[in-house]
């Protein structure tokens, strides 16, 4: 870089006009406030994305001077995160919250590796021609957030070509790191509070150093839209949390009902084995010698009576009980007790504390 990187910018004096990054989706209210030179022309843009409950805004702002090709940029924040331990669970690259999953790294690697990549990787011939701290850059920007917490600046020098041009051009960064939860897992959240950038044709960057030093110096922060901003984070955050929380109690019902569901399959297996045992003994009774028939009054009973004789499980001499002969189903508990429908589909066992067996006619 140049021997501004050990200080302030030298003096400057030039003719300068005021542009404010407004927020549309709170009735334009004013976000900061930058100059930067008449001559040449400024925009800036604010989106909202309340899905990325952790980074739920995006504003970059820039000045350009048509003729020469000159620029400024004010870039997003850009925030990640990581955990320790990392099981695979979150990649790196993956994006959450707003916040993009990558381990932390010097100021210096991630300014190159990942700041510079994204936004002129793409540059034909891009080289990185120098890397330096900025351990003063906070003092310098006179920007009282970043002088609170610990950081690391850091400023980048490349040149690239772009649309048959070759541009110098400067990156400049204050990265903060913070370290959330404790005991068996640790989050880490780190990033550029504050980057920026300059360019122009090579061999004009040095004359317009001093200009852009002012125009990174020159912001200043509404207050306002700072408390809205933070109120709203606490919000989404609030409402994160609630999502959690419904979450762990729907997955924990869950759990609950498998274990109903385990007990109610063994009680069904159960009942299943019964029956299975009482129609073996059944057919081994019939299969002995000697074993007593219908007689002709049973018969006659059974066919003219208005009632149907069934096999009575609980008897070991093969005896016969009455029913009417109008139910489609009858079944017998283990008490003697007989109950019957004519719904085929009748079944007494659910909800009853009593085991019933379907009776088979004789």
């Amino acid at each position: 870089m140049n021997h501004h990187t050990t200080g302030a910018p030298p003096p400057f004096a030039q003719r300068m006009a005021r542009h404010q990054i407004t927020d549309p989706h709170h009735q334009g209210m004013v976000v900061s406030i930058f100059e930067y030179p008449q001559e040449w022309r400024a925009q800036s843009q604010v989106h909202w994305n309340f899905q990325d409950s952790a980074m739920p805004v995006w504003a970059y702002a820039s000045a350009n001077h048509p003729a020469s090709g000159a620029s400024f940029e004010f870039l997003p924040v850009e925030a990640f995160y990581w955990l320790e331990p990392n099981y695979g669970f979150e990649a790196a690259g993956q994006r959450k919250y707003g916040l993009t999953c990558m381990p932390p790294m010097p100021a210096a690697d991630a300014m190159t590796r990942l700041i510079v990549a994204k936004y002129r990787g793409n540059r034909p011939n891009l080289r990185i021609l120098g890397v330096q701290p900025m351990p003063h850059l906070p003092q310098v920007l006179n920007d009282t957030a970043l002088l609170q917490a610990p950081s690391e600046s850091v400023g980048v020098r490349l040149d690239y070509e772009e649309n048959g041009h070759a541009f110098e051009e400067e990156f400049y960064g204050v990265k903060t790191q913070q370290q959330a939860g404790g005991g068996t897992s640790v989050q880490i959240n780190w990033g550029f509070a504050r980057l920026f950038c300059f360019r122009a044709l090579r061999g004009q960057l040095d004359p317009i150093r001093a200009t852009c030093w002012h125009m990174a110096r020159s912001v200043q922060h509404n207050p306002q839209w700072q408390s809205l901003f933070n109120q709203i984070v606490q919000q989404l955050n609030t409402q994160h949390g609630a999502k959690i929380d419904a979450w762990r109690a729907k997955l924990q019902n869950e759990v609950n009902f498998q274990e109903q569901l385990k007990g109610y399959y063994q009680d069904q297996r159960d009942r299943q084995n019964a029956d299975l045992a009482w129609k073996m003994e059944l057919d081994q009774r019939r299969q002995q010698p000697g074993a007593p028939g219908m007689t002709e009054q049973e018969r006659w009973r059974n066919e003219l009576g208005g009632e149907t004789a069934y096999q009575d499980p609980n008897s070991t001499q093969g005896n016969y009980i009455y029913h009417r002969s109008t139910d489609a189903v009858v079944f017998m508990n283990e008490r003697g007790d007989v109950v019957g429908s004519e719904d085929p589909s009748f079944d007494p066992n659910p909800g009853s504390t009593h085991t019933w067996r379907q009776l088979r006619k004789a």
